[in-house]
């Protein structure tokens, strides 16, 4: 945000933000130059994570940082870093996460992770405690269960190669079974 003078100081804002946010920086504006409680509003504000504010006889310097989003639940409403929910104005083009709260324990979330960072164009991910992972990427449905993660992605990677090169697409492949596995063209 730029920087604003008035009778008495100057007022600066630094926003760090994790991705754009065009909506979220009109909300801080606008309660900037209409809101003597600033603090107040923005530290109220779900998609806040950072409040700073510095104060000099000659300025006023607020650094607002914005949560990460790296889920989506639904319209506008997000899981950050720490798998806290949270609502920001502005949607977002995320992978969506469907799971239970009780069923959010550290080795899920550590899972939802790596399944995020290998699985290149990943549109959803499904948990049950009964089946473990769906995976819905823009060409397949993919079942990968609960246990050995980083085998069954590894493995993934390696049938959807092999189909690519053979100019075919996976429709449904489930990963689930000790001795191999079922795929449906």
């Amino acid at each position: 945000m730029n920087i604003a003078n008035n009778k008495h100081k100057k007022i600066e804002v630094k926003l760090m933000l994790s991705s754009s946010c065009e909506i979220c920086v009109d909300e801080l504006e606008k309660s900037l130059y209409k809101d003597k409680y600033f603090e107040t509003y923005v530290k109220n504000k779900d998609w806040v994570k950072g409040f700073i504010q510095t104060t000099t006889k000659q300025k006023t310097k607020y650094t607002i940082s914005l949560k990460k989003p790296i889920f989506k639940i639904n319209n506008n409403i997000y899981y950050d870093e720490d798998f806290k929910k949270f609502f920001m104005p502005k949607k977002l083009n995320l992978p969506i996460l469907l799971i239970e709260k009780t069923d959010l324990k550290s080795e899920v979330i550590k899972q939802a992770k790596l399944i995020k960072k290998d699985i290149k164009n990943l549109k959803s991910l499904n948990y049950s405690n009964l089946s473990g992972w769906q995976v819905t990427t823009d060409k397949a449905i993919v079942k990968i269960g609960k246990s050995d993660i980083g085998e069954r992605l590894k493995l993934f990677k390696k049938i959807t190669d092999n189909l690519n090169q053979n100019n075919l697409n996976v429709v449904n492949l489930d990963l689930r079974y000790q001795q191999g596995y079922v795929l449906k063209i």
